[in-house]
C-alpha cells in the first residue's frame, strides 16, 4: 500500500457500512478524490471532524488500486460558522455541490483557490450571502465556457435597450427582440444589478446593498441557467 498527503477539503459526506463513512474531497495535488474513513461514526472516532463538509485540512492516506483511505487528517480551517449559519450553509453547500459537479480527477489549482476565497469571504465577511451565491455562479459559468456577456445581446450584437432576457437553451443574454420561448426575463434593475455584482471584485462585494427578494429572483434565474448548463439538479441552489 501506499502512503500519500494531500491538501483538500470535503465537498460531500455520507454514510458507509455500518460505521464508515465516504468522503468526496476536492484536493489541490489530486482533483476530486473518494475515500474512505473507517470507524468514524462511533461516537469517540478521532476523526469525526474530517468527515464533515467544509473541512479543510491536509490529509493522509493509504491508496490501493485507486481506493483511498483517511488515516489522518491535520484541521486548516472547520468553516463552523458556515455550518452554525443557516443562510451562510445554503451558500456554502452550493459551493461543495457545484464543485463535486464541474471538478474531475485532475487537479486544479486555480479552481481549488477559487472555492477557499469563496467560503473564506462567505464565513469571514459581511457581505449578503445571496450576493456571494450569484458571484459564484457566474464564476461557475465562467469556468465552465458559460459566461454571460453584459455588453450587447448575444444573438443580434445590438446594445441592450429594455428588458434582457437570458436564454436557457443557449445559456446566453439576449434583447427582447431576440427572446425564445426558452427565455427568462430579467427587468433593467435585476439586469443592472447582476452586471454590478460580475464587475465587483469579490473582495469588494460588501459594498452592494440590495432587498433579498429580487437578489433571490436573480439568483434563481442563474441558477436554472447553472443547472442546465452542467446536465445537472444542483439541489443547494
Amino acid at each position: 500500500m501506499e502512503q500519500i498527503k494531500f491538501t483538500g477539503i470535503v465537498v460531500k459526506s455520507i454514510d458507509y457500512k455500518e460505521k464508515d463513512k465516504l468522503v468526496t474531497i476536492f484536493s489541490l495535488e489530486l482533483g476530486l478524490i473518494t475515500a474512505t474513513l473507517k470507524g468514524v461514526r462511533q461516537e469517540k472516532a478521532k476523526l469525526k471532524y474530517a468527515a464533515m463538509p467544509f473541512c479543510f485540512g491536509e490529509f493522509v492516506a493509504t491508496s490501493k488500486n485507486g481506493f483511498f483511505v483517511i488515516t489522518e487528517c491535520y484541521q486548516i480551517e472547520s468553516f463552523y460558522d458556515l455550518i452554525t449559519n443557516y443562510s451562510k450553509s445554503i451558500t456554502g453547500f452550493l459551493f461543495l455541490e457545484t464543485t463535486s459537479i464541474i471538478m474531475r480527477k485532475e487537479p486544479d489549482e486555480e479552481w481549488f483557490l477559487t472555492l477557499i476565497n469563496y467560503l473564506k469571504t462567505l464565513q469571514y465577511s459581511d457581505v449578503n450571502p445571496i450576493i456571494v451565491a450569484i458571484k459564484f455562479i457566474l464564476e461557475t459559468l465562467n469556468k465552465i465556457g458559460y459566461g454571460l456577456s453584459f455588453d450587447s445581446c448575444a444573438e443580434c450584437g445590438l446594445k441592450f435597450k429594455g428588458d434582457i432576457y437570458i436564454n436557457l437553451e443557449m445559456g446566453e443574454l439576449e434583447c427582447s427582440t431576440c427572446k425564445s420561448l426558452n427565455s427568462l426575463k430579467l427587468s433593467r434593475q435585476e439586469f443592472g444589478i447582476l452586471n454590478n455584482i460580475n464587475s465587483t471584485k469579490l473582495e469588494n462585494l460588501v459594498s452592494i446593498k440590495q432587498k433579498d427578494e429580487v437578489l433571490e429572483n436573480i439568483k434563481k434565474i442563474l441558477g436554472k441557467n447553472l443547472c442546465l448548463r452542467t446536465g445537472a439538479n444542483i439541489k443547494s441552489i
